[in-house]
């Protein structure tokens, strides 16, 4: 009954526990050591365990990340403070699903992605444009049934201010190599467009918030481009971030009681923080919620209140002066997580997203070298766009 027992847990069990508790679980038996060593069951982990675990924080000018679990003794990695397995001095720019895009340090178009769990990293080819400090990445990469080999995308929008454009080169794991795409976003200013920040991805989406006001919205399937307009009466400053949230792409920042939206505030109108919620309507996005910031404890929020990032559970990361806080927009509950530290507090003040909070997930996702791929996995990528140029639209 015991042998029943323990195979039925590494069967149906383990693939939901983040990655820090399935290395400890290793030390069961002989069998639990191989069945989790696996890439069967690596897969099975990255697909069933996709809540976010910690976050990452890294400011441009500090060579060490801050790492903040939201469950210190189960979401972990080993060296959360170097990625010491890396063959350079880098700095992490995106994630996705557990995996880390990392720009080298000293080299603009080198770039790694790595896995801090399982310390495994590739380093990927060097793309044709000049990545330079003010172009912007998405890492896409969606763990799925199908998605065995663990193939992804990165997305760089590489500005060019001498034509007035933007645009868009893409590697693909699959090829092992970088395209860049026929579509160009041209825009229209007095002064250079930045990206504030690096990109979201959802649902074969990435988008960047940009500094004119627009969401960049690129379709990876297509390769088109299109905009987002964020609201004309955004406190200013503001600082927010792209989330999703029930299934819709949603810009969430903090508002304060002297922003006047012309909204009742109801009973809660002694409330001096708000979280605003906008998403939807089309060509532009709406206000849709206006949350007030405290608890059912009734703590308030004081001080500076800013967004910093988001997650698909229906929560964001809040800094309230020096503490990090994790907030439940549904709930109305906060969790403290964490204290920033003064140095990078000062470098939130600068509006190129010197300092970023990205989602990490404590993942065995694998990150398959190319010459382990099965051959035909060289071709997907034209199959793909082959087939989305032959769809009736």
């Amino acid at each position: 009954m015991k042998i029943d027992l323990e195979e039925a847990i590494a069967k149906h069990v383990l693939r939901f526990l983040p990655a820090k508790s399935l290395i400890r679980f290793k030390s069961v038996s002989k069998n639990w050591y191989n069945w989790i060593n696996s890439p069967f069951f690596t897969h099975q982990q990255a697909t069933h365990f996709t809540k976010t675990s910690a976050f990452i924080s890294q400011a441009y000018h500090r060579f060490c990340p801050f790492f903040i679990p939201l469950h210190r003794h189960s979401h972990g990695v080993p060296s959360s403070a170097f990625l010491p397995f890396l063959p350079q001095m880098s700095t992490i720019r995106t994630t996705s699903h557990g995996l880390l895009c990392c720009k080298s340090t000293f080299q603009d178009n080198t770039y790694f992605i790595a896995n801090p769990t399982t310390e495994r990293w590739i380093e990927l080819p060097e793309p044709t444009l000049f990545h330079s400090s003010v172009s912007a990445l998405s890492l896409a990469f969606t763990p799925s049934t199908y998605n065995f080999y663990s193939h992804f995308q990165l997305v760089c929008a590489v500005p060019i201010p001498s034509v007035r454009a933007v645009f868009f080169e893409i590697y693909s794991s699959r090829t092992n190599s970088w395209r860049l795409s026929d579509s160009q976003y041209f825009y229209d200013a007095d002064h250079d467009l930045s990206f504030r920040g690096d990109g979201f991805f959802m649902d074969g989406f990435v988008y960047w918030e940009t500094s004119n006001g627009v969401i960049l919205a690129f379709d990876l399937t297509n390769e088109e481009y299109g905009e987002i307009l964020l609201p004309l009466d955004l406190p200013s400053p503001h600082y927010g971030a792209l989330m999703e949230m029930n299934g819709e792409l949603c810009y969430v920042t903090v508002i304060t009681k002297n922003h006047d939206d012309g909204h009742d505030n109801g009973d809660d109108d002694d409330c001096y923080y708000w979280l605003g919620v906008y998403g939807g309507g089309g060509h532009g996005m709406v206000l849709k919620k206006r949350i007030p910031l405290y608890d059912d404890n009734g703590f308030f929020f004081e001080g500076d209140v800013r967004v910093l990032s988001g997650l698909s559970e229906g929560a964001v990361m809040i800094l309230v002066g020096s503490k990090v806080i994790l907030y439940h927009v549904e709930e109305r509950k906060r969790r403290f997580v964490g204290i920033v530290e003064p140095a990078e507090i000062a470098a939130i003040d600068v509006d190129d997203g010197a300092v970023r909070f990205l989602p990490y997930v404590n993942s065995l996702a694998s990150v398959c070298p190319v010459d382990e791929m099965p051959p035909e996995d060289y071709e997907f990528d034209k199959i793909l766009k082959k087939k989305s140029r032959n769809k009736i639209t």
